[in-house]
């Protein structure tokens, strides 16, 4: 088999807080090989947007080793590292926060090849035209401002800018879900014909799991800063083993109103924990519906329960 592409071992990290310290990350590994598209997933704080960023090293890692096409990253040094970003970007979630409102959509898009030294002038323009018509815009449009495109057409002007370096590896920060329904799948099958056409590697993070079950090959399931499960997308979503990755699946509304209107609801009750007192055994035990007396003493680890398939429950 492939080398990994991208390979995480043991991540933590914590931030510094006034009268105490949060670790946003714990103990995380996983890898991803060339082409693959891993799906994180988990509810709003658990960490996944913290894990992305530090995998760019745009947060350094309080421990831990992050390996990049057999080289390890970690503690590379600015320069060294900058290099290294031309073959690793990222397509954030808001497509206005994350353009700048005072430059043009042809500033944006050339601005890392200026900032990377690619080309002349005459090349970067050349460069700009062919990423446009890329993600479907008119090859005109290069003069106009961010504020004068739609939600959906603002999203492509920030993957044409994460695309400008030919990057590997893009981190795909729920880059669907500011969008209307309607633009969602669009932007999806833009993402899916640009990975075949161009070879890319994408960590996919959202919260649509039926986008996830269209756009991964893999999932990732995150809860509190950890991986509770993680294996091939057709795995998780035939055979879930953690209680809180089938209340997950439980979620995603069925096409037909009559099986749903007949299906069993599956509700999770109560708050996640704070992430500066996380409890003592299992991390989702105060919430699970199936918790035992081990639970609450032991934490569970990740263990083989398929084909390239761990889940972290007493249960298995």
């Amino acid at each position: 088999m492939n080398q990994p592409l991208i390979q995480a071992d043991r991540i933590v990290k914590t931030f510094a807080l006034k009268n105490c310290r949060l670790t946003a990350i714990r103990n995380v590994s996983f890898s991803i090989y060339p082409g693959q598209t891993l799906g994180l997933v988990g509810e709003s704080g658990c960490g996944k947007s913290t894990l992305a960023r530090t995998l760019l090293r745009l947060y350094d890692p309080t421990s831990g080793s992050i390996i990049f096409r057999g080289q390890d990253i970690t503690h590379l040094g600015p320069q060294k590292m900058k290099a290294v970003r031309r073959q690793m970007q990222m397509i954030f979630q808001d497509p206005f926060a994350s353009l700048n409102p005072r430059m043009t959509v042809q500033d944006i898009i050339a601005e890392p090849l200026q900032v990377h030294r690619i080309g002349n002038k005459e090349e970067q323009n050349k460069r700009l035209a062919h990423l446009l018509d890329l993600v479907n815009l008119p090859s005109t449009c290069g003069g106009r401002f961010p504020h004068e495109f739609s939600g959906g057409q603002r999203q492509r002007i920030g993957i044409a800018r994460a695309l400008a370096l030919n990057p590997e590896f893009i981190v795909c920060d729920e880059p669907i879900s500011a969008l209307d329904v309607s633009i969602q799948a669009q932007i999806a099958n833009l993402l899916l014909a640009l990975q075949k056409n161009l070879n890319l590697t994408y960590l996919f993070i959202a919260h649509d799991l039926a986008m996830v079950k269209v756009l991964a090959t893999h999932v990732a399931v995150m809860y509190l800063g950890e991986f509770i499960e993680i294996g091939p997308v057709q795995e998780i979503f035939s055979h879930p083993c953690h209680p809180y990755t089938q209340i997950l699946l439980a979620s995603i509304p069925l096409h037909d109103p009559i099986q749903e209107s007949r299906r069993t609801q599956i509700f999770l009750q109560g708050e996640p924990p704070s992430p500066t007192h996380p409890p003592k055994g299992c991390s989702f035990c105060h919430r699970c519906p199936r918790a035992m007396p081990v639970c609450f003493q032991e934490k569970p680890i990740l263990i083989t329960v398929g084909k390239e398939h761990q889940a972290a429950c007493h249960l298995n």
